[in-house]
């Protein structure tokens, strides 16, 4: 039997039977502040639960369903969430630090001061979402952020190569040191990188 108890005060929010939580359905499970760390979670139907504030730093949640899930707060730093679907869901300053999110889907979601830095992105489709956060050292090649509002996001030495920026919103965003190669800017334009000129030495110095 597991138990999954309140990070804090113990108290037991939900039992289940079997030795993991692999594939469980917990559709609207009231699971704020619960401890769901170094879980295997994966393909679990999470959809529209209360995860606020909940540690789940360093579980498995490959191809879990967290769709319009309540993840504010919520710390899935180092988690495995590789095409996880969180869609329309609300994670406002949640943590995804060093997460792996290849492949995830965020679609419309809400995730203004969520902590992106070092998170594996690769292929995630983060279009029409709301993604004033940290994005420092992040990993978002071939990333789908069409429409996504960036506005006060930090992208420094992000990697956004041959991602889709097509309407994105970047006012007021940090890019300082980000690589844009073959990144779509729109009306089908691509980021192209500056060809380093090679320095031309003074006449006196050929010969020295």
């Amino acid at each position: 039997m597991i138990e999954i108890r309140h990070k804090e005060s113990g108290e037991v929010l939900r039992t289940f039977n079997g030795e993991t939580l692999a594939g469980e359905f917990m559709e609207g499970a009231k699971l704020a502040g619960a401890d769901l760390s170094k879980r295997d979670m994966s393909k679990v139907d999470l959809q529209r639960a209360d995860l606020r504030d909940a540690d789940l730093t360093g579980s498995n949640l490959k191809g879990a369903l967290l769709t319009g899930a309540l993840v504010r707060g919520a710390n899935f730093d180092g988690a495995n969430m590789e095409k996880c679907d969180l869609t329309d869901s609300f994670g406002v300053g949640a943590g995804f630090h060093g997460a792996n999110l290849n492949g995830a889907n965020f679609r419309y979601a809400k995730l203004s001061e969520a902590d992106f830095s070092e998170a594996s992105l690769v292929g995630a489709d983060l279009s029409m979402a709301e993604l004033g956060c940290d994005f420092s050292r992040a990993n978002l090649m071939k990333a789908d952020l069409r429409g996504s509002i960036l506005a006060g996001a930090v992208l420094e030495g992000a990697t956004l190569l041959g991602a889709n920026l097509t309407d994105a919103k970047l006012a007021g965003a940090d890019m300082a040191g980000a690589r844009l190669e073959g990144a779509i800017m729109g009306a089908g334009r691509k980021f192209a990188a500056k060809v380093k000129q090679k320095e031309q030495r003074p006449w006196w110095q050929i010969w020295g």
